[in-house]
Order: structure tokens, then sequence, then C-alpha cells
């Protein structure tokens, strides 16, 4: 029985050692790495911002699969350059490339490298929309500015809050996914973390917008919606607040309401509260379907964007002039003048946001130019010239205006030249006419004019009783086709106005056409093609339209006195 324990004990012992050696070679498995790749955070090449750092991505493909097989050591070509540390940050120090090579500690013989370009700090990051809509479907590409423009490193990560509700592609292209709301921020990558953002709205597919409110006078607004639908006056509901800290506690009386194409609508209001410059207005429409904007504001800024027509001064020494030049109707706010070139006699002073020129000329000027600057509060600068021509008892001066008129129209005794000095009478030539008219005898024009175009003309002014004395103006006649406006003029009962003016006035140009309505309160008038202030009148009534464009179609325009 002893001998059997004994072999027993001796089977034992020789099956441990066995099982220990067995787990001394397991423990000696010899580790093989196959690669090491590192990757940027943008592209092939690092870029760091001086002073930033960024994290290289780092993969070791290994068996065993272990962690501890996968360390790796990181250095840098050039520490001036760029530093790295273990855990592979590299850091920018001064501008320039260098490489960071990275090596398995596993095997030393398996590395990779990758390139590092060190680039100014990015300061700021803009985008060019704060908010924007569009609807599920629709895309839209944002562009960004990064600044500073020149050594900055200009890619962006792209990035939404909610990709159910809008996605972004690595572009900046967004692209509405479902109704509802998402943030899309760009942002650097070198380092400085500089970043913008943009607030989506993706509309539901039956959304209809406000898409802007215009103030066109004291008692008109216009509103656009971004898709065609019928409305009436009663879905629109204005008010208006003075400041814009201010609550909205006033309500329109909305009289007239226009619709031109189911998307624009002018809504006239009546004259017992005007809008006043400055103030702001609010125009909601809460039947509108969808998750769109059913309200929008817009302030009272009364403001022309044309630019100031070019005037035409024309004296005698000795004569006196006053004349005013008023610039604020093209400004914001208060408006300061700075006046370039001086005519002698002549001199001008600040009342409210106008300029007062006033005198006696003195100097004898075949033109001499004045160049109006207006600065306003948002130091917008709008500038207009004055051309002077002042004669005396031996020298003749002329001048001519620019004009517009249309193909077919008759034309008879149209202000046209002008002429000063000499004797005071006149008679006109004219060269490079446009086809159909002539200058008549007292500088006025006449005919037909036949070819459209704009035609460059040199009128010619000759002293009658001196014919030595000449002077030579040009100016251009623009020659246009013909656009029919009409409709018909009634007053607030519905009875048709006969008598009443209507004007139409080109809201650039300033070209004017009038005619008066018949005894069935129509009217029909030709003007050139563009946008109109059209304006009826009769007595103390009045309607008026704004900005309505007159194209090859022509336009209807009926108006209600009030």
């Amino acid at each position: 029985m002893k001998r059997v324990c004994k072999n027993l004990l001796f089977f034992t012992a020789v099956f441990t050692l066995c099982i220990a050696a067995g787990s001394s070679a397991g423990a000696k498995t010899k580790v093989k790495v196959k690669k090491v790749s590192v990757k940027s955070n943008y592209g092939k090449i690092v870029h760091v911002a001086v002073g930033k750092k960024v994290k290289l991505t780092t993969t070791v493909k290994v068996k065993p699969n272990k962690a501890k097989n996968k360390k790796v050591t990181y250095k840098s070509s050039k520490k001036k350059v760029a530093t790295v540390t273990s855990g592979g940050y590299v850091k920018g120090k001064k501008t320039g490339s260098c490489k960071v090579t990275v090596t398995s500690k596993s095997n030393k013989k398996k590395k990779a490298k990758i390139s590092v370009k060190v680039v100014k700090q990015v300061k700021s990051v803009e985008l060019d929309a704060e908010e924007a809509d569009l609807y599920a479907g629709e895309t839209k590409k944002l562009k960004a500015t990064v600044l500073p423009a020149s050594g900055s490193f200009k890619k962006l990560k792209w990035t939404t809050s909610n990709a159910n509700v809008a996605k972004v592609s690595s572009t900046g292209k967004i692209t509405g996914v479902a109704a509802g709301t998402a943030t899309i921020k760009a942002t650097s990558v070198e380092g400085s973390k500089k970043s913008a953002k943009c607030q989506v709205k993706v509309l539901a597919a039956n959304t209809v917008n406000i898409e802007s409110v215009q103030v066109l006078g004291p008692n008109a607004v216009r509103v656009i919606l971004n898709r065609a639908m019928t409305l009436t006056a009663s879905q629109f509901v204005v008010e208006g607040k003075q400041y814009e800290q201010g609550v909205y506690n006033r309500r329109y009386t909305i009289i007239q309401m226009r619709n031109y194409d189911n998307k624009t609508y002018d809504l006239t209001l009546d004259d017992n509260y005007s809008i006043a410059p400055d103030s702001f207005v609010r125009v909601s429409i809460a039947t509108l379907p969808g998750n769109g904007a059913k309200s929008l504001e817009s302030q009272a800024v009364f403001v022309k964007t044309s630019t100031p027509p070019t005037e035409k001064w024309i004296g005698v020494v000795g004569e006196k002039m006053e004349s005013v030049v008023d610039l604020s109707e093209y400004c914001y706010g208060n408006v300061s003048y700075t006046v370039t070139g001086s005519v002698g006699g002549i001199s001008y002073r600040p009342k409210e946001n106008a300029l007062i020129f006033s005198g006696t000329y003195t100097t004898v000027t075949v033109e001499t130019i004045l160049t109006i600057t207006a600065e306003d509060e948002l130091e917008n600068k709008i500038e207009k010239k004055i051309h002077v021509y002042v004669g005396n008892n031996s020298t003749v001066v002329s001048c001519a205006e620019d004009k517009t008129v249309l193909i077919g129209r008759k034309l008879d005794g149209l202000d046209f030249a002008r002429a000063a000095g000499g004797s005071g009478k006149y008679s006109y030539a004219a060269l490079h006419m446009p086809p159909g008219l002539t200058v008549n005898e007292d500088g006025t024009i006449s005919g037909t004019p036949e070819g459209a175009g704009e035609y460059e003309v040199s009128v010619t002014a000759t002293d009658r009783e001196n014919t030595a004395r000449t002077a030579t103006a040009t100016a251009v006649i623009r020659v246009a086709d013909e656009r029919l406006v009409k409709g018909v003029v009634k007053d607030a009962s519905g009875a048709v106005v006969s008598g009443a003016a209507v004007t139409c006035v080109h809201v650039d140009d300033g070209a004017s056409f009038e005619t008066t309505t018949d005894d069935t309160g129509a009217y029909s008038l030709y003007v050139a093609e563009g946008s109109y202030d059209i304006t009826a009148g009769f007595e103390d009534m009045w309607d008026r339209v704004y900005s309505i464009a007159v194209s090859s179609g022509g336009r209807q325009i009926d108006f209600v006195l009030r």
C-alpha cells in the first residue's frame, strides 16, 4: 500500500511539472506586429496651429491583439517646429514643417511617419448665414470665411446637432431631412477650435412662410410669401411700435389690399395712424400652414436705394440763385455733408439734413462740377454731382438734360437744351439725334422716335445776335420700348373718378409719365420698362403703389381714392 502511494505521488509531481512547463512556454509566445499606421486631424498631413495641439490617431495591428502589445513611441524630426507627447498630441511651436515618427514598442522595426505643418492660429470662423430655412429634400451650401486669410488652415469640421432633421456634408452642404430645427456647426481643426453656427429650420411640406416685410411709405406695407397662397385682408395683422425695445401696442387698420401674384401683397393702411420713420412694423398671418414664420417685423427706414440724379445749374454773372440739396432720403438718420469744388459768389450752409446754396454768380465757368457727399449715421456715403454753367455778356454757356423717350410716342416741345449769356437769344442744332427726333430752334425736342437704344447727342447753342458766340453740350437720349400701364380709378364709394391725374415715376432714374382718367375712370399710358411708383390723385384724395415692375406684358393697376 505504501508503494502504491509513493508511485501516485511521483506521477502527480511529474504531471504538475509538465503543466508548469507548458504555462511557461505559453507566456513566452512571440508578439507579431503586422503594421503601424497613423492618421492626421484632416487629410494626409497634420495641420496644427502655433501654440495649439492636435491628437494623432494611431493604429497597430498585432498578434496577440492585446493593449500592451499596441504601445508606441512618438518622435518629432524638428522639435523647434513641433513637439509630440507620449500620448500622441502634436503641439505647434513655430510655423514650418517636420515629420513625426511612430514606432512600435513591441517591434522597433515597425513604424510609420506623418508630415506635420505648423500654421497660424485661426482667429475666427464666419458663415454667410446665421439662419436658414429649407424644405425636406432641399439643399443649401454654406460658405465659410476663415481668418486670417493668409497662413491659416482653412479646412473645417462640419457637424449637425440633429441628423434626423438636417445633415451636413464635409464641404458645408446642408440637406433637409424632416421638419424641425438643427444647429449646423463649422469648427477649425488645427487646434484653435474656433467655430460658427447656423440655425436651420426644416419646413414641413405644406409650409408657407412670410419671406419679407417692407414698409413702402407712411401708410403702405408690402408682404412677400415664399410660396403662392390666396389670402384676404382680414388674415393680416399689422402692428407698430416706435422703439426697438418697446412693445407692439399699435394696431393699424387695413383699408385696401393688392394681391399681385398670390405671393406679393401690398397693404394700404388708413390715415388715423401713419408709420413714423425709423419705427417698427410687425406683420402676422396666423393662418399660414406648416411650421414656418407666421410673423415678421421690419423697420421703416424710407431710404431710396437708387443713385441721386445729376443736377445742372445754369445762369449768368450777376444773377442771384438759391437751391436746396437734400440727400436725406438716401440716408439713415442724421446726415453730414462735404462739398468738393466751388462756384464764384456761391456759398452753402447746412439746414437740418440739407444744404442751402445761395449767392450771386461772379465768375464765368463753362462747366464746374460740385461733388456733394452725404454721410449718414451708419457711415454710408452717398454722392451727388452738380454741373454748374455761368456765362456773361460776352460768353455763352449751355447744358442739356438726359432724357428717356418711348418708341412710337410723338413728342412736341420736350425740354432738352438750355443756354445762358450773350444776348439771351439762341438757336440750337444737334448731332447724333435718335432717328425720328429733331432739336427745335428753342432747344426742345419734337418728333416720333424710331430706334431703341442710347444716343449721345451733341447740341450747340448759338447766340442769334453774334453767331461767333457758341456753346456745345452733350446729353444721352434713351429710346425705350413702350410698356402699357392701365387701370380704373374709383373713389371709396365705388364711383368712377374722371379727370384724376395718374403719374408714373421711374424708381431709378426719376423719368416721369403722366395722364388723366376719362369719363369712365379709365386711364392708360405708356412707360419704359422698369420699376415705378405710381400715384393717382384727385383734389385731396389719392392712392399709390410703390416699386411696381412694368415689363414686356405691361401692368394693370386699379386705384381707390380716399
